[in-house]
């Protein structure tokens, strides 16, 4: 689900080693000597964003009939035997073609028709092929299309591709490896359809959700109850599906945060807090596997600046979602330590500190920079029927989020401090700060594909691999296995041996930020933050501090509006670039204009104002500055009097 889409695509690469419009508009307008981006604006309106009482009334896109899907799993859990013997025979096809054993659409077909050719599904159940995967993707769900890569929930016929690949590069199995591999098979099948049923708990609307989640949690229940000895149980949680289910790379980011409100608002509180728990361990390890893979790449250390800046500066819709699962689970931690819980206030402890883990200092010492770098502007900010610019629903929702994550880390900074021992990693134990992955689907199909090895390990689940704290080596050698498979070369191997130095350099920088939180003197606790000076273009000498402040360097402002770049006031960019980096939440500000498109990268805020320096922008559009204004809440200086 990461913003950072371009890196996501190369970790996910790397990873999976056994895998073969308008916003603004504005006239332009310059000074001489200062940056003037934009004068006698003309009113529009911005994307809207309809809050739940503007939605229109009727069924919404993606729903499907939720106790037919359970009934028809429920059949084929029934039918196990039947199905995996008629996989097993899909899977016998060395004589095939190699078009064939690489074909994920026929291979799709025909493994549906395993179950769906059943005798004993009926014509209505026939018609429910394909319905979970379209709602999800009529949802807002759809995945992005990555040439050469799979991209989605975990796909058996992708799995079958995986498969055929390593006995074609060393043996193909005989009847009984065949049907193994069909056990695991059907046991994803299941539990794809399961975490897409999990998305749809909602659209019977808010009073059936938790009833239904319920439900899903019967038919995981069942599932492997009737798995054989020697498969995994991949997951034990349902309600691990509904972040399961949200881990591929999409381009639409509004859905992330509809299922957001739809958990806060209709579930209970402890299914809550456990999807809570889910959501930052996996979105957390995903965006420290992305770290180790650049600090790897680049030769640098964590806290190299260009690392950083890359990090912070991909990462708006992840930072978003963390904070909204941070603020629920710091208040049960809270709740935990003055009830003297203990055992409840470490497991929250836990996956707090896993939660902030990419990157602690910003999480707990810079929080002014990090709600700027959260926010998504065309899905955060709108004007109003008057033209005023203001927050939409949703982003309304994730400002009062990020007031509270302000507010509650700074109480409970010195308890999970104490706390944070408590996860420090040991050597020759597994810790989860160690562990590597594109998207926490993968996971899953490390697991799977284990399954081709008469060893493979079965006592650990997914959940499994965000749970350290102990010294068993077991589960060490179980992740550090997932990609030790005997058509992989040594040197491919040894680039997924776990990392035990970074899962230490991990949890030393969450202890030193927390202590620096913590800390008695002020001074070292709090870090000065720079603010951005807005001025008029006809007003730059009427305010005589504001024109001793240097402007925002011109390096930071890309344009694609060939006018502006020839007068030296932006860098040129690509329109489609630009637009990209907008959608993807790379920009503090972005506004079209009669030539093309300016944005002003969020690399300001590390780079500039986390250094402690104010500049100014002089000359923006009103609605540009109304739009600041709410993307770098406390960062922004309007001159006296008002705009």
């Amino acid at each position: 689900m990461s913003v950072g889409h371009n890196v996501s695509d190369r970790i996910l690469a790397e990873t999976r080693a056994d895998a073969v419009q308008p916003l603004l508009a504005s006239n332009s307008a310059w000074v001489m000597g200062s940056t003037v981006i934009g004068e006698s604006f003309r009113r529009l309106t911005l994307h809207p964003f309809l809050g739940p009482e503007e939605r229109p009334a009727g069924p919404r896109p993606g729903q499907v009939p939720f106790q037919a899907h359970i009934e028809l799993l429920h059949f084929f859990l029934a039918h196990r035997d039947d199905i995996v013997e008629r996989i097993q025979g899909a899977l016998n096809a060395q004589r095939q073609p190699i078009e064939y054993l690489q074909d994920s659409v026929l291979l799709s077909r025909h493994f549906e028709d395993c179950f769906f050719t059943l005798t004993g599904v009926t014509h209505s159940q026939s018609h429910l092929r394909g319905q979970l995967a379209e709602a999800h993707r009529a949802s807002g769900f759809r995945p992005r299309e990555i040439p050469g890569l799979h991209n989605g929930l975990v796909d058996p016929a992708e799995m079958m591709i995986r498969g055929f690949h390593l006995w074609q590069q060393t043996r193909w199995p005989g009847r009984n490896g065949r049907v193994r591999y069909a056990n695991t098979l059907f046991n994803l099948y299941v539990v794809r359809c399961l975490a897409l049923l999990s998305m749809r708990l909602w659209d019977a609307g808010p009073r059936s959700a938790g009833d239904r989640l319920s439900q899903v949690q019967g038919v995981l229940d069942g599932l492997w109850t009737l798995t054989p000895a020697d498969q995994p149980v991949l997951l034990r949680d349902a309600r691990w599906l509904i972040q399961m289910a949200q881990s591929p790379a999409t381009d639409d980011l509004g859905a992330y945060f509809e299922v957001a409100e739809h958990i806060a608002e209709t579930l209970s509180e402890e299914d809550r807090i456990e999807i809570h728990k889910a959501g930052v361990r996996m979105a957390a390890g995903h965006l420290r596997s992305q770290i180790r893979y650049y600090s790897i790449k680049k030769a640098v250390s964590l806290d190299e600046k260009s690392l950083v800046l890359s990090t912070r500066n991909s990462n708006a819709l992840d930072f978003a979602l963390l904070i909204q699962d941070l603020v629920p689970l710091l208040e049960a931690y809270e709740h935990a330590w003055h009830r003297d819980d203990g055992q409840k206030r470490l497991e929250l402890a836990d996956a707090i500190c896993q939660g902030i883990s990419p990157d602690p200092e910003l999480f707990l010492n810079r929080v002014e920079l990090l709600g700027a770098y959260s926010m998504i502007e065309h899905l955060f900010i709108t004007t109003d029927r008057d033209g005023h610019v203001v927050y939409t629903p949703i982003g309304r929702r994730h400002v009062r989020l990020l007031h509270e994550y302000e507010a509650r880390i700074g109480v409970l900074s010195k308890p999970l401090y104490d706390d944070c021992p408590n996860f420090r990693p040991i050597a020759g134990a597994y810790s989860p700060y160690g562990v590597l992955y594109g998207f926490s689907s993968d996971l899953m199909e490390h697991m799977a594909l284990k399954t081709l090895q008469p060893d493979a390990v079965t006592q650990f689940s997914v959940e499994d691999v965000f749970i350290g704290g102990d010294a068993n080596a077991d589960k060490l050698a179980w992740v550090s296995g997932w990609r030790k498979l005997p058509h992989l070369k040594p040197e491919v191997e040894k680039l997924f041996d776990y990392p035990q130095q970074f899962a230490e350099d991990i949890f030393d920088r969450i202890e030193h930020a927390l202590r620096r939180r913590v800390s008695d003197g002020e001074a070292n606790a709090v870090v000065q933050t720079g603010r951005l000076f807005i001025l008029p273009a006809d007003n730059l000498k009427a305010d005589s501090k504001a024109s001793l402040i240097p402007d925002l360097p011109v390096r930071y402002i890309g344009s694609s509006d060939m006018q502006i770049v020839a007068a030296h006031k932006a860098d040129c960019h690509d329109e489609t670039h630009l637009l990209s980096d907008r959608r993807e939440g790379k920009c503090v500000l972005s506004y079209k204009t009669p030539g093309g498109w300016v944005a002003i990268t969020k690399d300001i805020l590390t780079e500039v104002l986390g250094a402690a320096r104010d500049v100014r922008i002089v000359g923006l559009p009103p609605v540009a500055v109304g739009v600041l204004k709410l993307m770098c809440r406390n960062l922004v200086v309007l001159p006296e009097g008002g705009w």
